[in-house]
């Protein structure tokens, strides 16, 4: 989708400005700069006719299960083969994630325990390190799918940050001790994990939830949201029986285990219980809950439900039928393995044909930082307020449905999209650092002399091919044919650039 010579112009005026990302590990930074390869490849010329959407199953690997590559991701990721880089990365704790384990390890916040936490009573300063820690890993980490089915499953058990002043403090533990080790594990463990979160529980109040007082808020949404589905099969009845085996799930609220997961067995509803056709005795515990998660896990519902959220997630906003049968049969024979899963998706055929598909605007945001091997340093957390005005801030949606996962929600806020890139390329971002002149050094020798091969490289950085040749020429009529040290010349190429981050052709991918 070219953009028209008035677009180009006007929005080559826009600037934006903001602070950065905090507390990161000088070591963590440098070294994840120092993986900048010696020479960066030039993108060959695409043949007649291909579209300006990148079509190699590759590129939409690291796009989708990832942040986007950083540069020489596409060329190392091509010479292993996809099904070797996707094997690579379904084993993350084999992969050396020096940079970014260094930059969370520097944080307060986000390493103490529940009950430091609550002692420190600075829910602004734990939330501001949960915002660190999830951004940093994004920009950072090797481990990209990892941290790619980290926000997945981070969407799918939604926890609103503002629900309370506490709840920084108990999404810290969810991130660190639910989610993470879970989200490439069995979905039936990271299902029990969420359900002895004491994020969750407070979020969807089911510390509320006693015998005497029923609360089928979170019963509600561990059908409907978690496991079967709106459609999965489950009635009212069912919603009041698995709210009734809830009872007395909750949170410590004082003393020395203040903030962490208690079975109160005082609250709980002891009668019989029927659930999905399923009874479960009377006279029981904490058992009702560990059986009602076992039903839901095991049932077909919660199979093609999981299924049909990861493929659209990671293959197409209408998903393929076909694919959501071949990923839920996957997860039915596998016991909900969710590596299994993520195979079937990203070595199929649909992946491989799957069409564009656009970046929410983290995605974006960490896309277009990872492309141009920025640097974000800086003792103000500027990103996150950038995320503010592209629409998505961290763990701040309200309802419990996550943030929406198709183009129609995100499609009409692009302004602010091309605001973040001019800001980015022009260093107009306080502690948020790149270098254009050391990208294009490590190109081959002499390969950028001129205005026309710079704007090749950097369409091969950003775009993986060329630009079509009716962006090129608005490009370098814009830029003009100065020499590439003439100031003008340079801002304008920078300005180009940001506009390559700002076009269809980067943000749907």
């Amino acid at each position: 989708m070219p953009l028209s010579r008035r677009d180009f112009l006007k929005l080559g005026g826009l600037t934006a400005s903001a602070a950065a990302l905090s507390s990161c590990s000088v070591v963590g930074r440098e070294l994840a700069q120092h993986e900048l390869p010696e020479t960066l490849a030039l993108p060959t010329a695409a043949p007649a006719g291909t579209p300006t959407t990148a079509s190699d199953p590759v590129v939409r690997l690291l796009n989708r299960a990832g942040y986007g590559p950083r540069p020489g991701d596409v060329q190392r990721a091509t010479a292993m083969g996809l099904a070797a880089y996707l094997e690579e990365q379904l084993n993350p704790e084999a992969i050396d994630d020096a940079p970014a384990g260094l930059i969370v390890r520097s944080l307060s916040y986000y390493n103490m325990d529940i009950s430091q936490l609550y002692a420190s009573d600075e829910p602004l300063e734990a939330a501001r390190d949960l915002g660190v820690a999830t951004i940093s890993r994004a920009l950072y980490s090797r481990r990209q799918l990892s941290e790619a089915m980290v926000e997945f499953w981070s969407d799918h058990f939604n926890i609103y940050l503002r629900k309370s002043q506490f709840m920084p403090f108990l999404k810290i533990i969810d991130d660190r001790e639910v989610i993470r080790p879970h989200a490439l594990g069995k979905f039936h463990d990271l299902l029990s994990a969420v359900a002895h979160s004491p994020a969750m529980l407070v979020y969807l109040d089911n510390t509320r939830n006693v015998q005497e007082q029923p609360n089928e808020n979170y019963a509600r949404e561990l059908l409907e949201l978690h496991t079967l589905g709106v459609d999965g099969g489950y009635t009212q009845q069912d919603v009041q029986e698995v709210a009734r085996a809830l009872t007395g799930w909750g949170v410590q609220r004082r003393g020395p285990r203040g903030g962490q997961f208690r079975f109160f067995t005082e609250a709980h509803d002891t009668g019989q219980k029927q659930v999905l056709g399923r009874t479960l005795p009377a006279g029981r515990g904490a058992e009702d809950v560990t059986d009602v998660l076992t039903i839901l896990a095991e049932h077909p519902a919660t199979a093609h439900f999981v299924a049909g959220k990861l493929v659209r997630r990671f293959v197409a906003d209408d998903p393929p039928a076909g694919l959501v049968e071949r990923v839920a049969q996957t997860y039915q024979e596998s016991d909900g393995d969710i590596k299994a899963m993520l195979r079937t998706i990203f070595l199929s055929e649909a992946f491989a044909t799957a069409p564009p598909k656009l970046k929410r605007p983290y995605s974006f945001m960490l896309s277009a930082m990872r492309a141009l091997n920025a640097n974000a340093t800086a003792a103000e957390s500027g990103l996150g307020r950038w995320l503010n005005m592209l629409g998505q801030p961290l763990f701040q949606w309200p309802p419990p449905n996550g943030y929406p996962d198709v183009a129609a929600a995100w499609a009409a806020n692009l302004l602010p999209r091309w605001n973040f890139s001019l800001a980015l390329v022009s260093g107009r971002m306080p502690g948020v650092e790149i270098s254009l002149e050391r990208l294009t050094d490590a190109a081959p020798a002499g390969a950028i002399s001129s205005v026309q091969e710079a704007l090749h490289f950097f369409a091969g950085l950003i775009l993986h091919q060329p630009l079509p040749a009716a962006d090129e020429a608005l490009f370098l009529d814009y830029i003009g044919s100065g020499p590439l040290t003439r100031p003008e010349t340079r801002l304008r190429l920078a300005e180009s650039v940001a506009l390559m981050l700002a076009s269809p052709a980067f943000q749907w991918m």
